[in-house]
């Protein structure tokens, strides 16, 4: 199991790119399964019959494929629309190693193998393709959040961005705060994830048409939890729709005390729009104000600045 990695995959109302992100990602024998984020109240997940899959998914009414290379896939049905819930798992993780990525990358299976490689050789911390970098303005006293071009520019970061990141899976149940699973065991880290309290209510953002059929959950949405920290994270990520990718990489650095790794991202493709505002500088201030905030809830700075960036060997003229 430790050869092979869990894809958790994050979508809202994008069934065209999902369907391909999907197809191709059963065509790697190295995922062991895949896990759709389901946060859509109104509707319910596509059929089986909407993926072009494999033949060895040879059950039309089932997920599950009948061959040990094709990895199964599953829909996790959430009962609250929230940013959080791509970090809040219902269904079991079955490997050690989950890939976060969202629903309009293409991501060739041999690039995902090899980051998860490099992963291996760092399971504390973050491994991903877009490197980002906090900062701080002296004039306003407040922090900043800086794009790619600033990376490019300097060769530093302090953030792999969740949106196509390999990650440990007790980061996740310590990002929800959940009762840690029986034999999941948490010794690399510093901390250990708490019990979880009361319910989260649903988002007040969330639009949620009346008299529509609801799709059974696959389980419940994690309770929010007790710890004051991560509850007031969920809070703030669910009130600004927003940095959701930033608190998981607060909340990895301070536990881990370890940089991020960036991996060059040869292969990876956008299929979708980015989905980003034409206001450009008004994102990049509301992310900074999320550092500023997150700063304040966990008490501290544990974002890890790092210079290195990892790639094959083999793509240099040198070693050929």
């Amino acid at each position: 199991m430790a050869s092979k990695y869990t894809v958790r995959i994050n979508t809202f109302r994008r069934n065209d790119l999902l369907k391909k992100v999907v197809e191709q990602y059963a065509t790697c024998p190295k995922i062991h399964s895949i896990q759709v984020i389901w946060s859509d109240l109104a509707a319910a997940p596509p059929p089986m019959s909407f993926f072009d899959l494999p033949n060895s998914y040879d059950q039309p009414s089932s997920y599950k494929s009948a061959s040990a290379s094709t990895p199964m896939i599953e829909f996790e049905i959430h009962t609250v629309d929230s940013l959080n819930n791509r970090f809040r798992p219902i269904l079991d993780i079955a490997t050690k190693a989950v890939f976060s990525v969202d629903d309009d990358l293409h991501i060739p299976c041999g690039l995902l193998d090899f980051t998860h490689q490099v992963w291996r050789a760092a399971p504390h911390t973050m491994v991903g393709f877009m490197p980002r970098m906090h900062g701080y303005d002296t004039l306003s006293r407040r922090f900043t959040y800086h794009d790619w071009w600033y990376v490019w520019r300097h060769g530093l970061y302090s953030m792999v961005l969740t949106k196509a990141c390999f990650l440990h899976r007790d980061f996740l149940y310590a990002y929800a705060a959940v009762t840690k699973r029986p034999g999941l065991t948490t010794d690399m880290f510093v901390r250990e994830p708490r019990i979880t309290g009361r319910r989260l209510a649903p988002s007040s953002h969330g639009h949620r048409p009346r008299r529509r059929p609801r799709p059974a959950p696959s389980g419940t949405t994690p309770l929010a939890p007790e710890n004051h920290t991560m509850r007031a994270v969920h809070d703030y990520v669910d009130a600004h729709m927003n940095c959701e990718d930033i608190a998981m990489s607060f909340l990895v650095a301070n536990m881990s005390h370890e940089p991020a790794v960036w991996v060059r991202g040869t292969g990876v493709r956008e299929i979708g729009s980015t989905g980003l505002s034409s206001d450009q500088q008004r994102h990049y201030r509301e992310r900074g104000m999320c550092i500023h905030e997150f700063v304040s809830l966990f008490g501290n700075l544990p974002l890890v600045p790092a210079t290195h960036k990892v790639d094959r060997a083999s793509n240099f003229w040198f070693w050929r």
